[in-house]
C-alpha cells in the first residue's frame, strides 16, 4: 500500500457515515505516496483526518472534501503548512472562513494552486475571493456558487484580474451573487 498515489473514497449520491477520522489518519500513515484523495461527502470527517493527510502525505496536490461538514479552517491551516504541492481543492460545504482561507494562502501552496471550489461555504467573504486572486497566482478555476457573504465586489475584483492576466487565462469561473 505504500505505493498507493490515488485513492477515491467519494459518496456519490448521498452522505456517507463509514469513512472515519481514524480510518483516514492510519491510511495517511500507511500510504505516504498519496497524491490525489477523494473524500467527497464522508460526513464522519473531522480536521483531524486532514491535518495527518497534511503531515503524512507531502506530495499531496489533488484533494476534494466538499461536503465533510465537520471541517474548519483547522484543515486548511494545516494544508497551507504542509501541502506544498496542493494544486486541487474541494472543501464546498465546509465550516470555513475567511481566517482559514488566508492560513492556506500564506503556504507554499499558493504559488502552486490552480483550482478551488469554495461553494456553499456561507462564512466565506469577498475577502476570501480578494485573498484567493491576490496569493494565488496561479489560479485557473475559482467555483464560489451558494456563498451568501460574498457580493458584487468579488465581480468586480475577478474582472481586475482577467484584465491582468495574459489574453485571460481563466478556465472557469462560477458564482452567485446574492
Amino acid at each position: 500500500m505504500k505505493q498507493l498515489y490515488k485513492i477515491d473514497l467519494n459518496s456519490f449520491k448521498e452522505a456517507n457515515e463509514t469513512i472515519t477520522s481514524t480510518g483516514i489518519m492510519r491510511l495517511s500513515e500507511s500510504c505516504p505516496n498519496l497524491q490525489i484523495v477523494y473524500l467527497r461527502r464522508n460526513i464522519k470527517l473531522t480536521d483531524d483526518a486532514i491535518v495527518a493527510l497534511s503531515k503524512n502525505c507531502p506530495r499531496l496536490r489533488e484533494l476534494n472534501v466538499g461536503g465533510c461538514m465537520l471541517l474548519t479552517d483547522v484543515s486548511l491551516r494545516a494544508l497551507g503548512e504542509y501541502s506544498h504541492h496542493l494544486k486541487s481543492l474541494n472543501i464546498t460545504s465546509t465550516q470555513v472562513t475567511d481566517s482559514g482561507v488566508y492560513c492556506l494562502c500564506q503556504g507554499l501552496c499558493a504559488q502552486v494552486l490552480t483550482e478551488i471550489d469554495i461553494s456553499g461555504c456561507r462564512s466565506l467573504t469577498d475577502d476570501t475571493v480578494e485573498l484567493l486572486i491576490m496569493m494565488c497566482p496561479m489560479i485557473r478555476i475559482l467555483l464560489f456558487a451558494r456563498c451568501p457573504n460574498i457580493t458584487e465586489k468579488s465581480r468586480v475584483a475577478l474582472e481586475e484580474k482577467l484584465e491582468m492576466l495574459e489574453g485571460g487565462k481563466m478556465k472557469q469561473i462560477s458564482w452567485t451573487i446574492y
